[in-house]
C-alpha cells in the first residue's frame, strides 16, 4: 500500500480529524462511545498523529496505540463501525482530493475489518491470533 501522508499533508490530516470529530460529537449513534473524551484538543492531536503514521508519515509523538482495546472499551460494535465508516467516507471525500481520499478510506476500512473481526472473536470467547492487525 502506497504511503500518502506527504501527498495529503499533515495540515489536511489535522483538518479531516477536526471536522470528522466535530461531526462525531453531534452524531446520533457515534457520540455515545466518545462521551468519555474530556479533552478533545488532546484527543484530536493523538488521532491526527495516528492517521499521519497510518498514512505513512514519520512519527512525531511517542505514543503507543492500542486500537482494538480502546475501541472495545469504548463500546464499539460492528454496527457502530458501519456508522463511523459512513461518516468518515463523507468527511474524507469532502476534504481530500479523490485520488488521495481513496487510499485513506481503504486504510480506514481495513482497520474497521480488523476491529470487526476482533469483536466477533471476543463475542465467541476465543482468543484472537497474536499480532493480528488485518484479517487475511
Amino acid at each position: 500500500m502506497q504511503d500518502i501522508a506527504d501527498a495529503i499533508g499533515r495540515d489536511r490530516v489535522a483538518r479531516v480529524v477536526d471536522v470528522f470529530y466535530e461531526h462525531v460529537q453531534a452524531h446520533p449513534t457515534l457520540q455515545a462511545p466518545f462521551a468519555g473524551v474530556h479533552d478533545w484538543t488532546s484527543h484530536k492531536e493523538i488521532l491526527t498523529h495516528f492517521w499521519w503514521v497510518t498514512l505513512g508519515g514519520k512519527r512525531y509523538i511517542d505514543y503507543s496505540y492500542a486500537v482494538a482495546r480502546k475501541h472495545n472499551e469504548a463500546g464499539f460494535t460492528p454496527a457502530l463501525l458501519v456508522d463511523w465508516l459512513a461518516l468518515f467516507h463523507e468527511i474524507v471525500n469532502a476534504e481530500i482530493p479523490p485520488e488521495l481520499a481513496a487510499g485513506w478510506i481503504e486504510r480506514a476500512e481495513r482497520i474497521g475489518q480488523s476491529l470487526t473481526y476482533m469483536h466477533e472473536v471476543a463475542q465467541r470467547g476465543a482468543a484472537a491470533p497474536m499480532g493480528l492487525y488485518r484479517p487475511a
